[in-house]
């Protein structure tokens, strides 16, 4: 299938907005698919259900086409229905306590954590300072930091998805931060290079670099 960049994807987007193509909505559906079912993952073990959620989601966009409202982030609107989606499943299973929330503890940030260092030794010390780090956080933190530099969620969208002020958002998402370099570097003596790696794991992102270095 051929790769599909933002501006294609929405444009594709906004033809089944418009004329209800079918042929539209699946290459939205294929193009997005393993993106939903990796978060889904990461909030329950039940494939089923994220299978079903993944589904049903795409459903209620057919039915509510002609009502929804012209979107910018695609990622970031397919992200927020696909999770309300998946949490009011899971209550109705009795997977859930919460009715609007993923339980404490639930989200598994690196469920699907890539390991990709080359040095053996080095790659199994900083996949650990990495568990150490996250687990650390509490799981809304956890979730944020997965939402906003693996997904590339605004913190907007994010705040809308977790029941949170902006401000508030913003807030866990840098105290999380500073908590995982604060960790990082008490297990590893301030040892910057692994520090560095070890941020650069959680996130695949150079983007980072400032944050540690400061």
């Amino acid at each position: 299938m051929k790769v599909l960049d933002n501006s294609q994807i929405l444009k594709i987007w906004e033809q089944f907005i418009l004329t209800g193509n079918m042929d539209a909505l699946s290459k939205i559906y294929f193009h997005y698919y393993d993106f939903l079912f990796d978060y889904g993952m990461r909030l329950t073990s039940d494939i089923q259900s994220v299978e079903d959620a993944i589904q049903t989601e795409f459903v209620s966009i057919i039915k509510a086409r002609k009502n929804i409202a012209p979107v910018k982030n695609l990622p970031g609107y397919l992200i927020t229905s696909f999770r309300r989606q998946l949490v009011v499943d899971l209550n109705k299973q009795r997977k859930l306590v919460l009715s609007e929330e993923i339980k404490e503890e639930q989200f598994d940030y690196y469920k699907s954590l890539d390991r990709c260092e080359p040095d053996r030794e080095r790659k199994e010390q900083v996949y650990s300072v990495v568990r150490r780090c996250i687990d650390r956080l509490t799981s809304k933190q956890r979730e944020i930091i997965y939402l906003r530099f693996e997904k590339d969620i605004s913190y907007e969208e994010i705040s809308v998805m977790l029941h949170i002020s902006v401000d508030s958002c913003y807030k866990l998402f840098y105290r999380a931060i500073k908590a995982i370099k604060k960790e990082a570097e008490a297990i590893l003596d301030r040892n910057e290079n692994i520090i560095l790696l070890v941020i650069l794991q959680l996130s695949r992102m150079t983007r980072w670099e400032k944050l540690v270095k400061n």
